[in-house]
């Protein structure tokens, strides 16, 4: 990692999702400096220990594989995951590791899809939860206050 790279600091290791979006601001020896996000604006935060911290492409990857591997579970024993509610979905979703605020901006996402008349809903699911919490990849999540 380098900076200007998008990270999180990762909040809960036992929770896939559990993580503060933000961008390494500068490296010093085995020191990593962090601007976060916050909704008080822009907070630095030095971090010791590099496995604290996560590339967003990791991150985003990470979620990625626990909501697909949660929708096949539904799919297999539902039949279909449109005959669970969004509570439902966002229980088996925590059941499984996700974090619950993670769990609910991924069905926020979700009820954005129409499941019932778009091509590749799921494909679609997916690639709005990437683009969301893979930092680089869009414009609009890049931290406010850092050039690029």
């Amino acid at each position: 990692m380098k900076i200007g790279d998008d990270v999180y600091l990762i909040t809960d290791r036992l929770q896939t999702g559990a993580g503060i979006p933000g961008r390494i601001s500068g490296l010093q020896d085995s020191m990593v400096e962090l601007v976060l996000e916050s909704i008080d604006g822009p907070k630095v935060f030095k971090v010791r220990n590099w496995e604290e911290i996560m590339p967003s492409n990791l991150y985003a990857h990470s979620i990625l594989n626990l909501v697909y591997e949660t929708y096949k579970n539904i799919e297999h024993e539902y039949g279909s995951i449109l005959n669970l509610s969004s509570d439902e979905i966002v229980a088996k979703l925590t059941q499984n590791g996700l974090a619950p605020q993670t769990a609910r901006r991924c069905i926020d996402l979700f009820n954005k899809v129409k499941w019932r008349n778009a091509q590749r809903p799921l494909r679609q699911w997916l690639e709005s939860i990437r683009d969301f919490y893979h930092r680089s990849r869009s414009g609009r999540n890049a931290c406010p206050s850092l050039p690029g």
